[in-house]
């Protein structure tokens, strides 16, 4: 039993000297292991980090002098509003405007005669009668103005030329006959007087020339020439009285 004892004894002595040897790194129950501080650790991350940033500035602080300076950036220079007084608006005139107007069906055209025609006969009428009754001067401007109507007015013309002959104006009076038997080749007035110009003139063969004219047209002529008193200058010729002759 002692010799168990020792034993025991001596055992429980090797394990209470291993303790001993670790006693400086095992801490007792309830205390806490020691540890650095953290703002160490800090301030030695930033001494490195102002170390590496010195370096950079030192490698490029050079070439950044180099680069041209930037202009400074201008604003956009804002926009001037001008206030524009308001204009007054134009309105259009009364009489401008046009009402409406309800289209109807339109009812045929009556048929009138024309007022120009009628006008030309009327003149023409107070003409006649101013010439039978001697005032030429009278129905010369009336014959005139129906002439300006009408100017394919063969009466108007013949007779027209008839005051012009009466009045000794040949030339004129030979025209306006001229012109009416230019419109009607057969027109008897106009050759018979040509004939009896013509006898005033003396001239006896344009004379007997449209007289014949004037009986072809209208036997009844030989009436005319048998009393009339421009012809008597051809009153004794054979041939003006062969013309006379009925055949």
């Amino acid at each position: 039993m002692s010799y168990i004892n020792d034993a025991l004894r001596k055992v429980q002595k090797e394990k209470e000297s291993g303790y001993v040897a670790y006693k400086s790194i095992v801490s007792a129950p309830g205390k806490e292991l020691y540890r650095p501080s953290k703002w160490l650790s800090i301030i030695g991350l930033l001494t490195v980090l102002f170390f590496a940033a010195g370096i950079i500035v030192l490698l490029y602080w050079p070439e950044y002098k180099k680069m041209p300076a930037k202009a400074p950036r201008q604003a956009a220079p804002l926009a001037i509003v001008i206030p524009v007084a308001p204009q007054p608006v134009n309105e259009m005139p009364a009489e401008n405007i046009r009402e409406p107007v309800l289209k109807t069906k339109k009812a045929p055209p009556e048929i009138k005669v024309e007022p120009e025609k009628v006008d030309a006969k009327t003149l023409y009428a107070q003409a006649l009668k101013k010439q039978k009754e001697g005032n030429l001067k009278k129905a010369r401007n009336l014959y005139r103005k129906v002439l300006k109507i009408d100017p394919q007015n063969i009466q108007a013309l013949n007779n027209l030329g008839v005051i012009h002959m009466k009045n000794k104006d040949y030339k004129k009076a030979i025209m306006l006959f001229n012109d009416a038997i230019n419109i009607k080749h057969d027109y008897t007035d106009a050759h018979y007087n040509l004939a009896c110009l013509y006898a005033q003139k003396d001239d006896v063969p344009r004379s007997l020339f449209y007289l014949k004219n004037a009986v072809r047209f209208n036997p009844e002529v030989r009436k005319w020439a048998g009393n009339d008193g421009d012809l008597r200058v051809m009153a004794d010729l054979p041939e003006f009285k062969k013309l006379l002759e009925k055949k």
